[in-house]
């Protein structure tokens, strides 16, 4: 994901705000650091906020439930305070809440994001939880796979190539 967002013409997609779960302090760190290589004197057109994880790797489905929900609370919180133009993504539970409210907010005339989702690269036969909620709800405004079998399975998605 940071490989894409290295491409982005800052200017245009400005300011920008880095969401990940509360339990990733990894995927901060990384997006700081682009941050900082690329744009050592605009820093502070970004920011580095955390969600609560809809789900975390290994739990059941029966607590996520509870979870999920409040993942949604604290997303309607950050989509009232921040409303992204656009929401790039990838398969971490802590895209769906944000991709959901943002549906939402369409449902109800409210149009402030386009969803992009971008599946894992380490998804070669099958979507992610996510991508498939994302695919099969209509939820994502643009969704990409990296492998072709992906794009075949899934005629709506778009074959990108590698990514990384």
């Amino acid at each position: 994901m940071l490989n894409l967002l290295s491409v982005l013409q800052k200017d245009r997609f400005s300011p920008r705000f880095y969401i990940a779960a509360a339990t990733d302090n990894m995927s901060l760190q990384k997006a700081r650091l682009l941050e900082e290589t690329e744009d050592k004197m605009e820093t502070s057109r970004s920011q580095f906020m955390q969600i609560y994880r809809s789900r975390e790797v290994g739990q059941s489905y029966l607590t996520s439930v509870l979870t999920t929900l409040i993942a949604m609370v604290h997303a309607l919180w950050l989509m009232l305070r921040i409303r992204p133009q656009v929401i790039l993504c990838n398969g971490p539970g802590t895209c769906v809440p944000l991709c959901v409210i943002a549906f939402l907010f369409k449902v109800v005339g409210i149009r402030w994001s386009s969803v992009f989702y971008v599946e894992s690269i380490a998804r070669v036969q099958r979507l992610s939880l996510s991508g498939l909620l994302l695919y099969k709800l209509r939820i994502a405004d643009q969704f990409f796979v990296q492998w072709p079998q992906l794009q075949k399975e899934y005629p709506r998605a778009h074959y990108v190539g590698c990514l990384m």
